[in-house]
């Protein structure tokens, strides 16, 4: 059966939203391919903040198979719009392991990320494992969070990265006592992967 997509849009038409909307509907019908995620790479670095938000929401939205963007996603997290900064933390997240080549750049926006975009930048580094090191500082303050999600994510990535958080061992025993008890498991079992794995070594 085919798929239809009807695109409309109260911008200008430029060549470049002309562009970024073949790659919206492309992957709103599951058909992206590898032009299509580099044109929307490509339109993270436009100047219309409207098309970078698109590009990074249909990035998104193509989960792993965005991961030939993730550098470029890894830049758009400094973007200057908030609302940009956000997809990219959200399409890094779902990157998984291929995520990793954003790790420095993900361990520097978690200083100034607030809110879902913190949880999103946060959960990135946790499908980074070992990788998230240049991190550690950041998650240990992300232990503190408002949301429990995030102190989750924080723990997870810690226990992840093993010896290497052990600066973190404090803040995660505080955090075996908190509230929601699956922040309670995720911190006792990143104390117990730190831990042992030190001892191990």
């Amino acid at each position: 059966m085919l798929k239809t997509l009807t695109i409309t849009s109260h911008r200008r038409f430029s060549p470049f939203a002309a562009r970024l909307a073949i790659a919206v509907a492309c992957s709103a019908l599951n058909g992206c391919g590898q032009d299509s995620v580099e044109v929307l790479a490509t339109q993270l670095s436009d100047a219309d903040a409207d098309i970078r938000y698109d590009a990074a929401k249909s990035l998104a939205a193509l989960e792993g198979a965005a991961a030939p963007a993730v550098n470029e996603l890894a830049a758009a997290l400094a973007d200057s719009n908030p609302k940009v900064r956000y997809r990219c933390a959200k399409a890094l997240s779902k990157l998984d392991s291929k995520a990793a080549p954003a790790a420095d750049e993900l361990a520097e926006a978690l200083k100034s990320v607030e809110g879902e975009s913190r949880y999103y930048v946060v959960k990135a580094l946790a499908n980074i494992d070992a990788a998230a090191a240049p991190a550690v500082e950041g998650l240990a303050a992300a232990l503190n969070d408002p949301s429990s999600d995030t102190r989750y994510q924080a723990a997870k990535a810690l226990g992840k990265i093993g010896p290497p958080a052990a600066s973190a061992a404090a803040a995660l025993e505080r955090l075996a006592r908190d509230a929601d008890p699956n922040v309670r498991t995720a911190a006792a079992a990143a104390l117990k992967k730190i831990k042992s794995q030190t001892k191990s070594t």
